[in-house]
């Protein structure tokens, strides 16, 4: 979780847009792609709150499984969803309503 972690965080460092509000669908996609690079055994899902549909209101965020190690990566803050990138037990509740999908929409 720590490796994850402060990859994620030296990404969002060194492209500060990642974190940039209302940029949740482009953060996600990019992050994915740059932690499957890094981390090509790790598992990444893609949650997304309400339901993966077009639209406003949809919120993205990954969790990463390293060798049973889960980080959940929230890089874009949003109403209702702080930014975070740790583990999901200690995660604000509000994440546990998220669900897997199979992409960003």
């Amino acid at each position: 979780m720590e490796r994850t972690g402060a990859f994620v965080r030296k990404l969002l460092q060194e492209k500060d847009s990642l974190s940039d509000a209302g940029n949740c669908r482009n953060s996600v996609s990019q992050i994915e792609k740059a932690v499957k690079q890094e981390f090509p055994t790790a598992q990444v899902d893609i949650l997304v709150h309400p339901e993966a549909r077009a639209g406003l209101g949809v919120h993205y965020s990954l969790e990463v499984d390293q060798n049973g190690e889960k980080t959940l990566i929230n890089a874009v803050p949003a109403p209702g969803f702080p930014q975070y990138i740790g583990d999901p037990e200690n995660a604000h509740p509000v994440f546990r309503s998220m669900k897997k999908t199979t992409k960003v929409i």
